[in-house]
């Protein structure tokens, strides 16, 4: 009898690496080298290496060429947003920026974490204003000197926000937050007030602020802002500002299955509470 022929690799067995290796960099949350990754899947680092080649080269994922490491790419989130129906994150919030422009008369902005960053999905241009200021859906604003990429980070694995605080960290402007401590030391407020801002960090005169949005308990699943002139968003913002988008938030967030705001308002209360008592 014959022997078999060797079995080929072929197209099917192809895809389900190219899925494997992007489900391990999805799970991981955090840029992967190629030898981690191969020992995770239990693959040869040529043949991760011949995958993760074609991958980037479909844009499906991204090299940090600091490090070589690899994480998810600009077009998983294109994909991701066709299959939308999936999580229809953007249709829910689509009233709540139509609340936050027309109320606050801003620019109101949606966005999405993607490892670690923060990625702009939606906007409702601010109509009011002689000269508006906007940012285009698929921006992914700095994250260590913008409102957006802090509160993002300041909710993410604390492996991400090692990887992403390492310096050298660029400046946008001369006001750019770019030392590590003095950010990690922000992202813990950040944690404890359920917002973050950003005044003349990105681009001078411009302010935003930004709140997070929960899904299923803690999980962030994006964050609500607002952006405009510092004249119209001050340092720090008007309370009235900071209270919409907190019920915006809130809201969205109990929609997604999530008791984030009710258990951070309980501990606002409890820790007011305590300090009357002083």
């Amino acid at each position: 009898m014959p022997n078999k022929p060797a079995k080929k690799l072929n197209s099917v067995e192809a895809i389900k690496v190219a899925v494997r290796i992007l489900d391990g960099l999805a799970l991981a949350q955090r840029a992967m080298g190629v030898t981690e990754l191969a020992s995770a899947l239990g693959e040869t680092k040529p043949r991760v290496h011949r995958h993760l080649s074609t991958l980037r080269e479909m844009g499906l994922i991204e090299q940090d060429q600091a490090t070589e490491r690899y994480r998810l790419g600009w077009r998983v989130f294109q994909l991701g947003e066709a299959a939308g129906t999936q999580f229809d994150l953007r249709d829910r919030a689509q009233p709540y920026l139509l609340r936050l422009r027309d109320e606050l008369k801003e620019t109101a902005v949606l966005a999405v974490p993607v490892n670690g960053l923060s990625m702009v999905i939606a906007t409702m241009d601010n109509i009011h204003a002689r000269i508006c200021i906007s940012v285009k859906p698929g921006n992914r604003p700095s994250p260590h000197c913008s409102a957006l990429g802090r509160l993002t980070l300041a909710f993410s694995p604390g492996p991400l926000q090692q990887e992403l605080l390492t310096p050298p960290l660029a400046a946008e402007t001369p006001q750019s937050m770019t030392d590590p401590g003095r950010i990690r030391e922000r992202l813990s407020i950040i944690q404890e007030q359920f917002y973050e801002m950003c005044s003349d960090e990105m681009m001078p005169g411009v302010n935003t602020v930004a709140v997070p949005v929960f899904r299923t308990g803690d999980v962030l699943a994006g964050a609500l802002a607002i952006i405009g002139s510092i004249q119209n968003i001050p340092s720090p913002p008007k309370r009235h500002q900071i209270e919409l988008l907190h019920a915006c938030a809130a809201e969205l967030s109990a929609q997604l299955n999530s008791d984030a705001y009710q258990r951070w308002q309980l501990r606002r209360k409890v820790h007011d509470g305590l300090n009357a008592l002083r």
